[in-house]
């Protein structure tokens, strides 16, 4: 089958290339997938760099996120034979999205409605369910209250963007550049703040009368994470989603008892598959309702995820990049923010 192969650790357009790779097998608790769709992120660049926490031995397929259709299940796995899917997949044992076929941990998989396009469910899981881990279960974000994110262009922030103003937050979006700043305010954000043009800390503390905000969403981490400690309300939240910046960061606790505020660690991985199949339900609820969307643009072609790679170890991108790989068609419009 045919498939991007991390070859090389480095920059994408040096460490990852087109190759003919074995159909896996899926082993106990795995399915594999017939890939219609994958979503491309941050962490595929830090695989072709080989500084990603969880990167496989060389060469693998990298690509974390898909959608499509069961062709194979493994002993102990539930999903159906056949089930339209979205998941979550095995690029820790090699056998990423950017392929044809792909496996996945029977608890990372969860359905993909009929009425969902293919691009749109495969840049669905990650994305939301961190941002309502995030904002619902560990911020307790609550109607009326101020909610800053950090990356609000990125796939993870644009989420965290539209999910924070279907829960009834007033959300103050942080970009760079005039390009993702107009992305932000297509995604809903009430006010957008360029961090290039100044202190963003300082603009939320001017923008809320200098009582900070209740919930920063932070896929961000180093520099903008010790900014975003200024701008916190008391009994603020700032949550620890990611470190798109390549780097994690220290609060200081001194600042963050001075602002009687917490830090609160985000991992999806903490969560068993019960709890995020309610999780899950519950999002595809919103987007049946018209409330959520897909933050995605025009799809790309397979042969195109090399460059779009390049683009996002650049910065050049905005919302999910998402390839389309298999044929099947998409479904009709229906209900839902993503008809």
């Amino acid at each position: 089958m045919r498939a991007w192969q991390v070859v090389s650790q480095g920059e994408p357009h040096e460490a990852i290339r087109i190759a003919e790779v074995p159909v896996p097998e899926p082993g106990p608790g795995e399915v594999r997938i017939r890939v219609e769709a994958a979503a491309l992120g941050l962490p595929d660049v830090f695989l072709c760099r080989g500084t990603y926490a969880f990167s496989p031995g060389l060469p693998f397929v990298p690509g974390q996120e898909v959608s499509g259709v069961v062709t194979a299940v493994g002993p102990g796995a539930a999903t159906a034979l056949g089930a339209r899917v979205m998941a979550v997949t095995s690029f820790f044992r090699g056998h990423g999205g950017l392929a044809e076929e792909a496996l996945a941990l029977d608890a990372a998989t969860h359905r993909a409605p009929e009425a969902m396009a293919w691009a749109e469910a495969a840049g669905f899981v990650i994305p939301y369910h961190t941002a309502y881990l995030g904002l619902v279960t560990r911020g307790r974000l609550a109607a009326g209250e101020t909610l800053v994110v950090l990356g609000a262009a990125g796939g993870s922030g644009s989420a965290a963007v539209v999910l924070g103003k279907a829960k009834g937050a007033r959300v103050i979006a942080v970009a760079g550049g005039e390009q993702k700043c107009a992305a932000c305010r297509a995604f809903g954000a009430d006010l957008v703040l360029d961090h290039r043009a100044g202190d963003f800390a300082k603009a939320v503390r001017e923008e809320t009368g200098g009582a900070g905000a209740d919930v920063i969403y932070d896929p961000v981490g180093g520099a903008m994470f010790d900014a975003a400690t200024h701008c916190l309300a008391s009994e603020g939240r700032l949550l620890a989603i990611g470190y798109a910046s390549g780097a994690w960061s220290d609060a200081s606790t001194a600042r963050l008892v001075e602002r009687n505020a917490s830090v609160v660690g985000v991992y999806v991985g903490a969560y068993a598959k019960p709890f995020l199949s309610t999780v899950h339900e519950t999002l595809l609820g919103h987007w049946e309702r018209g409330e959520i969307r897909s933050t995605a643009g025009a799809a790309i072609a397979f042969a195109q995820i090399g460059d779009a790679l390049t683009g996002l170890a650049a910065r050049h991108t905005t919302g999910k990049i998402v390839a389309r790989i298999g044929s099947a068609a998409e479904p009709a419009a229906g209900a839902g923010a993503g008809a």
